[in-house]
Formats: structure tokens, sequence, C-alpha cells
């Protein structure tokens, strides 16, 4: 029988500079142990230039589509996964 957690997608959005990024490699390590399926695409977002007034988001053109991306592989992972999650 494929584990409960084997159903579930995650992905990953960190904001601000190298740290971000460090803590995003230490979850997929526990989304790997929990048997969650992380996708590949990863966005980080700087607080500085994503961020109008630290409030309205409005990622750069190059990050709205790694955005774009990200969601795609979300969903084709979530369809993948549906029928183990229809069991």
């Amino acid at each position: 029988m494929i584990e409960r957690h084997l159903r579930r997608t995650a992905d990953f959005v960190s904001y601000g500079a190298a740290g971000g990024l460090r803590a995003v490699e230490q979850l997929r390590l526990t989304m790997a142990e929990l048997q969650i399926a992380d996708v590949r695409a990863q966005v980080a977002l700087p607080f500085a230039d994503d961020f109008e007034n630290y409030r309205a988001f409005t990622p750069r053109p190059h990050l709205e589509k790694l955005l774009g991306t990200v969601l795609d592989q979300v969903i084709a992972w979530s369809d993948a996964l549906k029928p183990l999650r229809t069991k």
C-alpha cells in the first residue's frame, strides 16, 4: 500500500537572500523523509526588488516566468498523484 503522504505535492517559495534558499534545502530533505513529492523548480524572492513598499507583490518578469514554471510543475505532480488520492 502506498503511504498516505505520497499523495501530496509541495513546493517552496523563499524570501530574502541566501538564508531562504538554505532553509528550502533543509525542507526538501524533510519532505523526502515524509514521502511528499516536491517539485524541482524553486523561486527566491528578495523583498527589496519584488515587493513594492514591502506589501504589493510585483515580481520582475523573469521571476514571474519562474513562478509559472513552479505552478505548472505543482499541477503536473498533483495530476500524476490524483489516482492515489481517490483510493
